[in-house]
């Protein structure tokens, strides 16, 4: 069955709300951009190679969730592509929270093995507040129907959350393995599209153990609890190497993100005063670690 490929909305016939997240989130993925593109004219390609995979990761789960899973649907936005499933924003939110999570946690300093579960954490922590207000504004709605989806926090599916946590994990560790065999534009082109795979494979595995607890009759709950809370252990009980000069350029984009969803729970979220507080705690919690991660450091010595 063939797809239209892109349908247009004029943006005044768009809530407020939805034209505003599609700015703020695109305005973020371009800035993760700019931060990527500036280290690779130092010479550096990991940030760019790290953003590549990302974007395209994030294409591929979207059209593979489409065809296979199908326990979403998003709301119509400004741009829709792929038979009105795609809002255009959606292919910008991978980049603006991945790519944010992901070059926060490298400034930690850590092997790729733990910088994998700190950044898993960093990109949860971002994602929460979108997961919170997204389906009270109307950004999308959750299936309810589908049994993986019916354990939830907040009425946010605990698998969301573990799905940020060991998919955004493994891409990041990945992209720092591979990252040190890029070393030209070809390359990073050459191995995007099989590494982004490889993550899709690599977080399937990864959530084997989780669905088969889940099957015995354990807690998603306390499964993503564990998750949690051993990945924030890791992340701080390993040795670090913390960057010294501040990234204000990174630092901005959660930033951004935190505020405007910080906004729109003030406005929407009035109603449900659990749901509020849990926004206004993570928004606050995340951003003070954020800054901590970014703050200038004296050199050693």
């Amino acid at each position: 069955m063939s797809q239209e490929f892109m349908h247009v909305y004029a943006p005044w016939t768009r809530p407020l709300v939805y034209v505003l997240l599609e700015l703020v989130v695109i305005g973020c993925a371009l800035a993760g951009f700019v931060h990527a593109w500036r280290a690779r004219r130092r010479g550096d390609l990991l940030p760019l190679f790290t953003y590549a995979v990302i974007f395209t990761y994030g294409v591929l789960m979207e059209l593979i969730s489409y065809n296979y899973v199908k326990n979403f649907t998003h709301a119509q936005f400004t741009v829709m592509f792929y038979g009105r499933q795609l809002p255009l924003y959606v292919t910008a939110v991978y980049p603006a929270m991945l790519y944010a999570g992901i070059m926060t946690a490298r400034r930690l300093g850590l092997r790729p093995a733990f910088e994998g579960f700190a950044a898993g954490l960093l990109i949860v922590a971002i994602d929460m507040p979108f997961d919170i207000c997204g389906p009270v504004v109307g950004w999308w709605s959750w299936s309810e129907t589908d049994p993986r989806l019916a354990y939830r926090w907040l009425d946010v599916p605990v698998t969301s959350y573990y799905w940020h946590l060991a998919f955004g994990g493994i891409l990041a560790s990945l992209t720092t393995v591979v990252g040190r065999r890029v070393t030209s534009m070809k390359r990073l082109l050459l191995l995007t599209l099989p590494i982004s795979m490889l993550v899709i494979i690599a977080g399937v595995v990864a959530f084997t153990p989780f669905n088969a607890l889940a099957a015995l009759g354990v807690s998603q709950g306390l499964l993503i609890a564990v998750a949690l809370l051993g990945s924030l252990a890791i992340g701080v009980l390993a040795q670090h190497r913390l960057a010294r000069q501040p990234d204000r350029l990174l630092l901005a984009i959660p930033a951004l993100f935190y505020a405007f969803h910080l906004v729109v729970g003030l406005r929407f979220l009035s109603g449900t005063p659990v749901k509020l507080a849990a926004l206004i705690g993570v928004t606050s919690f995340a951003a003070a670690v954020n800054v901590f991660v970014h703050r200038e450091r004296p050199a050693a010595g």
